[in-house]
Formats: C-alpha cells, sequence, structure tokens
C-alpha cells in the first residue's frame, strides 16, 4: 500500500504554520484542537501495513498457520475410526484462563462433546465426535484474539496437535505408537483381576528397605476402584487378623501384571495423584519378567532391570513436591542412576509419569517433559543393559523405609489415586 501523506500534504502544512505562529489570544483549548486534527491525520499512516500483526507469536507444531487480516491461525485435519473420536490439543505461551474456550474453536465434519478441558495453565484439549458420513475432522483457531490472566493480548498458539480417540475417549495413537494395552479402571469394585495380580509373598518376613506396611490381597479398603479412579491406601491398623501377617501396624496394596501382562519397549503412562502424607512411599515401576523375588539365584534383584517412572520421598513436606526416576542394573545395584525433579503439585494434582523405552535408551518423563535419560552402554551386557527383555509393571504405596522416612504418630490412611496405565507400541 502507498505511502498517503501526499496526499495529505496541504493540511500537513497549514497545520504546521498556524501551530508555529504566536497568538496572544491563543487558548489552550486551541491548542488542544491543534494536537487532535495531528491524531486525525496520523491514522492513514497507522492503517498502512497490511494484513496480520507484526506482534503475534509465531504459530508452529503440527497445526499449520496461515496469515489473514484478522491474524494468523491455526489448522489442524485428522482422520477418524469408525464410532471413535478425535483429541484436539493446544498449547500456548502464557495462561490464557477462560479466553479461549469451544466457541474459539472452528470445526469442520463433526461435533464438540464438551468445552475445552484446561489440563494446566497453558494446556488445554478439545474431545470431538464425527459427523457419521466424515472421514475428516478439522479444526482452526485463530489466535490472535486471546489473553492472558495478566491482560497481556496476542497469546498465540505455542503447539497444536490431534489424536484418534476410541469410542471412551482414549488416543489410540501416540508418537507414532498405536495402543497395545491400558486400564482407564471404569468399573466400580476391586481392580480388574484379568489384568491386575497382587503380590503379598514378603508379607510374612516383612518387605525390602525396612518397609513398615502389610500388603492386602483383594480388599476393597486398601485396593478400589470407584468413578474411573483406582485408589490404592495405606492406613494404620491391627494386621493381626491376617494369617501371614508380620505383626506390621499398617495395610496397603501392591498391584502387579505378572502372568497377566509384560512387555518389551514401547511408551508406557501412568497418570495419577500421589499422597501428601509424610510417611508414604508411592512408587510406579517395573521389574524384568525373570527376576526372582526370593533373591536365592542368579536372577535376583536387580540382575534383570528395574525401572522406576515415579517415586517419590517422605521425610519432609519439600519431599511431596518432587518425584524421582531411576534405572536399577547389576552394575548400578539398589542406588541406580536417579534423578529427581521438581513437581510441586504433585500430591494435589494429577500428572502423567512417563517412560520411552527403545532398543537404546530409556527415558523417564512427566507431562512430556523428560529428565533422566539412561543411554545403553557401548558393547553393554547384562549387567549394564537388561532391558531387552520383557518387564512387567507395579503399583504400589508404601510406608516409611528407605525413601519414605518415618510415619508420624498422628498417621491414620492416604492413597496413591490412578487414573489409567497405558501401553503403546
Amino acid at each position: 500500500m502507498a505511502p498517503p501523506w501526499p496526499s495529505h500534504l496541504d493540511a500537513w502544512l497549514a497545520l504546521a504554520i498556524e501551530m508555529a505562529i504566536p497568538f496572544n489570544w491563543q487558548s489552550t483549548l486551541h491548542q488542544g484542537s491543534c494536537i487532535l486534527r495531528l491524531l486525525l491525520l496520523c491514522l492513514p499512516l497507522m492503517a498502512c501495513g497490511g494484513g496480520g500483526s507484526s506482534s503475534l507469536a509465531s504459530v508452529a507444531g503440527s497445526g499449520t498457520g496461515s496469515g489473514s487480516g484478522s491474524g494468523p491461525s491455526v489448522s489442524m485435519t485428522s482422520a477418524v475410526v469408525p464410532g471413535g473420536q478425535v483429541q484436539f490439543s493446544f498449547s500456548f505461551s502464557a495462561d490464557v484462563g477462560s479466553s479461549f474456550n469451544a466457541s474459539t474453536v472452528l470445526l469442520t465434519g463433526g461435533t464438540k462433546l464438551a468445552d475445552v478441558s484446561r489440563i494446566d495453565a497453558t494446556h488445554y484439549t478439545l474431545n470431538v465426535t464425527p459427523n457419521p458420513s466424515a472421514t475428516t475432522v478439522g479444526a482452526s483457531v485463530a489466535v490472535h484474539s486471546f489473553s492472558d490472566v495478566n491482560g497481556g493480548f496476542n497469546q498465540a498458539v505455542a503447539s497444536a496437535s490431534q489424536s484418534v480417540l476410541d469410542s471412551a475417549g482414549v488416543p489410540l495413537i501416540v508418537n507414532g505408537r498405536t495402543l497395545a494395552w491400558h486400564d482407564e479402571f471404569a468399573s466400580n469394585g476391586l481392580p480388574d483381576s484379568s489384568k491386575w495380580a497382587y503380590d503379598t509373598f514378603r508379607n510374612a518376613a516383612g518387605w525390602y528397605n525396612g518397609e513398615q506396611q502389610y500388603y492386602a490381597n483383594a480388599r476393597l479398603q486398601n485396593s478400589a476402584v470407584s468413578n474411573g479412579v483406582l485408589s490404592i491406601t495405606a492406613q494404620r491398623e491391627s494386621t493381626s487378623a491376617f494369617a501371614d501377617n508380620g505383626g506390621q501396624a499398617f495395610t496397603s496394596a501392591r498391584l502387579i501384571t505378572l502372568g497377566k501382562y509384560s512387555f518389551t519397549y514401547g511408551f508406557l503412562q501412568v497418570r495419577a495423584k500421589l499422597p501428601c502424607s509424610l510417611g508414604t512411599w508411592p512408587a510406579i515401576w517395573m521389574l524384568g519378567i525373570l527376576t526372582d523375588n526370593s533373591g536365592t539365584t542368579s536372577n535376583a534383584w536387580p540382575a534383570w532391570g528395574e525401572i522406576d517412572l515415579m517415586e517419590q520421598r517422605g521425610f519432609t513436606n519439600v519431599d511431596k513436591q518432587s518425584v524421582l526416576g531411576t534405572v536399577h542394573t547389576a552394575v548400578s545395584g539398589g542406588s541406580g542412576t536417579s534423578v529427581t525433579t521438581s513437581l510441586p503439585d504433585a500430591c494435589t494434582a494429577f500428572h502423567n509419569y512417563q517412560l520411552t523405552w527403545s532398543v537404546n535408551s530409556l527415558q523417564i518423563g512427566v507431562d512430556d517433559v523428560v529428565y533422566n535419560t539412561y543411554t545403553r552402554p557401548a558393547n553393554a551386557g547384562t549387567n549394564t543393559w537388561p532391558f531387552d527383555q520383557p518387564q512387567y509393571l507395579l503399583l504400589n504405596l508404601a510406608l516409611g523405609g528407605t525413601l519414605g522416612g518415618t510415619v508420624p504418630a498422628n498417621f491414620s490412611s492416604d492413597s496413591m489415586q490412578v487414573q489409567s496405565v497405558r501401553v503403546y507400541q
């Protein structure tokens, strides 16, 4: 667009002369009038930039960005599966609060199931049911209009992606891997016995690491599913009524998939909320399928490997604001290769605890952020890389011991809650 000032030159010159001539009678009102006329003349200059705004953040990710007279947009298209859903995910560069909602997303080929779900301050998802005849579903968001919670505008979508879901809303494909095994804890009562068993073999002798709990077998007080959440509950109570007790003063549960499901390589995600009580030691982890729990043979722990997606210490309140991920081998032993990461709301909010297991590495993360990577050593043998064999899953809540610390005298009960366990390969 050509600069506008040639057609306004006479007005500019006249105004400049008028403001330069000293008028003894000139009032403040007259001066203000001159300034206002000057601003009005500037408006065409301010409009001469073309479409879009240079202050907008750039659009990246798996969506596509495009410029227009009203600003850039993020557009995505996803294939659908019969009876399935599509989930669109959006990440912002700042907390946009309620300015981003379902009404700001333009859909083609589908119907929004509900409003957007706020995952955290900058991440949102929207689930869509495809129309009966649709083969694809599209979503488009004009990103220029969102403001953050502090009143700042132009908070563009930093990334956008989409997932194909099954009829229950579970993603079928994640990072190119297909859903292989999962539990969404959809049925109230005890956990699904076709997927989970109970580990109780050390109750009479006492559990390792100085732990103080008795692990109950299929007992609702310690492992129960309700409204889509599995609660593994540790509580103070007498264990004298249990024939295999070791004199413990606490009960809890340790769920395992040994004999029911194991796998080698893939992506594992467990969505969980951890207990806040001191003295608790929650764990989401894996053991080599050949591990002999009796500890009397060459297969003894940790020769066949242990992968801890999540453990949490229980010594102080600060411990309850972080988690650690650890890899154990015959060489690293009980100490393992361990990294701690901050997670301030670990015991008040659900988070995704994740493992990406490949031929050459183990990547442990939380909420899509990897914080511990164990790389297969060169010329590795089973003493440093036992991770080319199947492993099974464990979910448990211990009390006291090496990481739990002292159980307070006023402890009564607390739970680790799990919303889903998913394996993709």
